[in-house]
């Protein structure tokens, strides 16, 4: 099966880390979740191409429609953040085996260009500098394996997330969370018939304390899921979607309680789902295409919107 890498040259842990899923709390009280991977990867997620170097490009517009506050209810004002992310990604599934499967490398670095609208008087202040934190990461990937006597591809992974982005305290929106991330990830592709296949990541994102700060956001979890349909030999049209789950309040000084019991948040955890169409296109040299648009829903303590996102995967052996 020769791909580029289901998805994100879907080695890529790092990947968990740039995509700015949330940039900003308007009710600034609390801190925010770091940017992770929400639908960058989903056609064909597990699946990888031969061993070798690859390059993938994301490109993401984002366009908010209102923030949702802690029980999922619209927020009277009307302030809203945007972006247009574009993510590099740089891959090399290696040939050294490792439990019986191909150890691989990643390096991804995000650019994107923040903006804030809205009628009052005074706007937060947007960060103009583009560049985003860098995510280095490694993993194993197991190729063409049989589940249930059908085909069944793999990758594990374990990303790092440095805040070496502009994040600075004049502005109220920068392109850097400035958080050390850890992320875990497991994501498949499992072949159905020749037609039908299902995909999933599913992360685990840890956080570190901000360099300068005291404040931390919360444990989260997040998954990218795809339901898959051959049209042609080259041709997918996927379902796909994302949903993301904040499963530890925010906490300063290592208090987890304090935004509770120091400013009344009674729950400062995120939420979002989102599920949209996609289609695919690989040719005959190994260059992989992939557009779809998400319309995001049940949204806590963030913003809410629609991504259209755009994939390409360029081999470079």
């Amino acid at each position: 099966m020769k791909r580029i890498i289901g998805g994100k040259l879907y080695f890529t842990f790092l990947i968990t880390l740039l995509f700015l899923g949330n940039l900003i709390n308007v009710q600034a009280q609390d801190p925010v979740l770091p940017a992770t991977n929400l639908g960058l990867t989903n056609m064909l997620d597990g699946a990888a191409p031969p061993p070798g170097f690859y390059y993938q490009n994301y490109t993401q517009v984002y366009k908010a429609n209102g923030f949702y506050d802690s029980n999922g209810k619209k927020t009277s004002g009307d302030l809203n953040v945007n972006y247009l992310l574009s993510l590099h990604q740089f891959i090399y599934l290696s040939k050294i085996p490792v439990l019986h499967g191909n150890l691989e490398f990643t390096v991804i670095l995000p650019l994107v260009k923040l903006s804030a609208t809205g009628t009052m008087a005074k706007l937060p202040g947007v960060n103009p500098v583009v560049l985003g934190d860098v995510t280095v990461g490694g993993g194993i990937q197991w190729s063409d394996k049989k589940l249930f006597n059908k085909g069944f591809w793999s990758r594990a992974e374990i990303d790092l997330t440095i805040p070496s982005g502009s994040g600075k305290k004049e502005f109220n929106i920068n392109p850097s969370a400035q958080l050390y991330t850890l992320s875990a990830y497991y994501a498949f592709t499992f072949f159905l018939n020749k037609k039908f296949s299902v995909s999933s990541r599913n992360i685990i994102n840890y956080n570190f304390n901000k360099s300068r700060a005291n404040d931390r956001p919360g444990a989260f979890y997040n998954v990218n899921y795809s339901a898959e349909y051959t049209l042609v030999k080259t041709l997918r049209a996927e379902v796909a979607g994302y949903y993301l789950k904040q499963f530890r309040q925010d906490s300063f000084n290592g208090n987890s309680h304090y935004y509770q019991e120091k400013m009344g948040v009674a729950d400062t955890r995120e939420q979002i789902f989102a599920v949209g169409p996609g289609l695919s296109y690989q040719t005959s040299s190994g260059v992989f295409l992939e557009a779809k648009v998400f319309f995001e829903t049940a949204a806590k303590n963030r913003f809410e919107g629609v991504k259209p996102s755009f994939r390409i995967g360029i081999p470079l052996k």
